[in-house]
């Protein structure tokens, strides 16, 4: 486990009244129990522990960020503590170890369903409680390379393998399957995970990689580089139903110019997947009441306090997901 942050701590002094004289047994008891009352209260009703992936990855910002939003705007008392990714993390919302995280949907729609990493293991514990906002991602390669698209990653090397991120799989053969390739129609070069497959990029030895378009390790990249590209998905029905035969959660967003990220020089769709909220099932119902509340009362508020909370949309809170469902409380506070 990593280090845990604390969005909001509660100082509980203890003012002896006669100070200087000694405290009496009977006055001492009076206070440890209202101690343990106090500390039992802030254990069970307002303290919140969230999930985060390692510390300098766009999942531990998102789940930083959204903690000290939420603790911001409700009673709750949001800790956040960090892991090596989803995969280690959602496992223990589900024995009840931890209570909230914010995670891309391959993850969660993977954990849920038992399949991926989690094959044979659903985790029948974790409960869905908002659709967030579209995590947009893509194919990067060198902006020097000459490919332009992602039928020119024929024969080219490809990052493959990831054992930590073992759910994103799809979504780079998804990616392939939308420039019309096969698995077999590129080199697949192992790595470690997405952000090893830039490190492997920077390096010279693959030639693209799947990577978060606005992930911090981009400036890396681009600055090591001389430039990086993304390429543009196709965005003809064929295309999209032939990546999402293979990605289920995978759709297509339109990224422009104007957007301000690095390595997209023209207006282009590429692919996106969602994050999204969830909960253990043994959280009380009023710590998730007072989250969605905080979700539902002002989701503007809430998106502009960080840049990688993107733009939380109240029409997407609950975008249908197969064989997935909410939370009933989320359902019905933020389907209104």
């Amino acid at each position: 486990m990593g280090p845990v942050s604390r969005c909001r701590s509660a100082d509980l002094p203890i003012e002896d009244n006669n100070w200087g004289k000694p405290m009496t047994k009977k006055l001492f008891a009076v206070a440890a129990m209202t101690l343990v009352a106090l500390s039992t209260q802030a254990g069970t009703a307002q303290d919140a522990r969230m999930g985060a992936g390692q510390q300098g990855s766009q999942n531990f910002g998102v789940n930083a960020s959204l903690a000290q939003a939420l603790t911001d705007r409700t009673s709750l008392d949001i800790s956040v503590q960090s892991f090596g990714g989803p995969a280690a993390y959602l496992p223990l919302l589900q024995s009840g170890e931890l209570d909230v995280a914010a995670a891309v949907m391959p993850d969660v729609g993977d954990a849920i369903r038992g399949r991926g990493p989690f094959d044979g293991q659903p985790m029948d514990q974790l409960v869905l409680l908002a659709s967030m906002f579209p995590s947009p991602v893509g194919m990067m390669v060198a902006d020097d390379s000459g490919i332009e698209t992602i039928a020119d990653l024929q024969g080219q090397r490809v990052a493959w393998g990831l054992p930590a991120q073992a759910s994103l799989l799809p979504y780079v053969e998804g990616s392939l399957a939308n420039g019309g390739l096969t698995l077999d129609d590129v080199e697949l070069v192992p790595v470690t995970s997405v952000g090893a497959g830039v490190d492997e990029l920077i390096a010279g030895r693959v030639d693209a990689t799947l990577f978060a378009l606005r992930a911090g390790k981009v400036v890396e990249a681009d600055s090591a580089l001389g430039g990086v590209r993304w390429l543009p998905y196709d965005a003809s029905d064929e295309a999209v139903a032939a990546m999402q035969d293979v990605a289920s959660e995978a759709y297509l967003v339109d990224v422009s110019a104007d957007d301000g990220v690095i390595g997209i020089a023209s207006d282009m769709p590429t692919m996106a997947y969602d994050y999204a909220l969830v909960v253990g099932a043994h959280v009380p119902d009023d710590v998730v009441q007072a989250i969605v509340d905080a979700l539902a009362d002002d989701p503007a508020g809430i998106s502009e306090t960080s840049p990688v909370l993107g733009s939380l949309d109240p029409d997407n809170f609950i975008r249908a997901y197969p064989g997935l469902t909410y939370h009933p409380i989320a359902e019905a506070t933020l389907s209104n």
